[in-house]
């Protein structure tokens, strides 16, 4: 990349030719092309996506604490898959990290309609803004941390301020195609691209809670991946809370192929009042929404954290226990 006469990065910044990631080697410079979700040889970059969620990693009813026992054995399990070839991009839930933050600010609401202006943001906005990234960038380190301990190359990905949204919603409904680029360009180089949810900017209000949901549904049809997995605290989707008498495991959901309408009935939606991101029915929707949305995807997978239930899931087989959607 070379400047012209008199010419700045700042410049090439606002003229869309550059982009940080370009700066950095993630991220190509030029994002105008979307790439295939195959390599030129057919394969696809990610076999499978695997998401730890908010509750396997995190204790979410306690504020800013980790889970390590579920997140160390979560991390033990995708070494073990990378040692076997298998190729992944992981993403991992907020759970007692910035969800709390989000609350208190109205992060996830942004700028009110009413007044007409979404920048700058408010004083109080901007503080509720800059703690939860804060939180959730935390919590991403340490998931970092965890996996290159147990000998994952993995690389962090943070959404702000590459990805923004429109009320709520990603422009045009695909990521941007230097994130798309630039997990493939990291595949390529032999990494592990790690995403998590984040609080990002939003044309229409202001700013907005990305779920790390999206992301699932975004890297699956952006990577071709064949599974997709989300690694939770319990065995699956039950009927009720487990912790309640008579909860049973609901092994399999369907999904109407044209609607994505999902077959749950007696099934709870209860979610915690502080999770900004919509509790089990986004979750369930998400992964539905995998399933239509990215093709190459043959099943998604919710199975707990550490099990042979999430050793299966993770190597595209049909877990003994854990639910399944198709």
């Amino acid at each position: 990349l070379k400047l012209k006469s008199g010419e700045t990065f700042p410049d090439l910044w606002s003229q869309g030719r550059l982009r940080m990631g370009g700066i950095l080697g993630c991220f190509p410079i030029e994002t105008d092309t979307r790439g295939s979700p195959c390599q030129p040889d057919g394969t696809p970059w990610a076999d499978v996506v695997v998401k730890i969620g908010g509750s396997a990693c995190t204790k979410k009813a306690q504020f800013e604490t980790l889970h390590t026992a579920n997140l160390s054995a979560a991390c033990s399990q995708l070494a073990a898959l990378s040692r076997e070839g298998i190729r992944m991009a992981i993403i991992h839930g907020a759970g007692s990290f910035g969800h709390q933050q989000a609350k208190e600010y109205g992060v996830s609401k942004g700028t009110s309609e009413a007044s007409g202006k979404t920048l700058p943001l408010p004083e109080r906005l901007r503080e509720g803004f800059a703690k939860t990234r804060l939180s959730v960038t935390t919590l991403n380190r340490y998931v970092i941390t965890a996996l290159v301990q147990e000998g994952l190359p993995a690389v962090g990905i943070s959404p702000c301020p590459f990805v923004d949204l429109e009320k709520k919603k990603l422009p045009g409904g695909r990521m941007p195609t230097v994130a798309a680029e630039g997990s493939k360009g990291l595949l390529k180089s032999g990494l592990v691209p790690v995403v998590h949810g984040d609080a990002v900017l939003d044309a229409a209000q202001g700013c907005a809670i990305l779920s790390g949901d999206v992301w699932m549904v975004e890297l699956c049809r952006e990577l071709g991946a064949r599974s997709a997995v989300f690694v939770t605290d319990v065995d699956g989707v039950f009927t009720k809370p487990p912790s309640e008498p008579g909860a049973q495991l609901v092994k399999e959901i369907l999904v109407d192929p044209k609607t994505g309408d999902l077959e749950l009935t007696g099934v709870s939606m209860d979610c915690a009042s502080h999770d900004v991101t919509g509790g089990l029915k986004a979750k369930l929707e998400s992964a539905a929404a995998v399933l239509l949305g990215a093709p190459g995807v043959q099943a998604v997978y919710i199975v707990r954290a550490g099990s042979a239930a999430a050793a299966q899931a993770m190597r595209g087989v049909n877990p003994a226990e854990g639910t399944t959607l198709r």
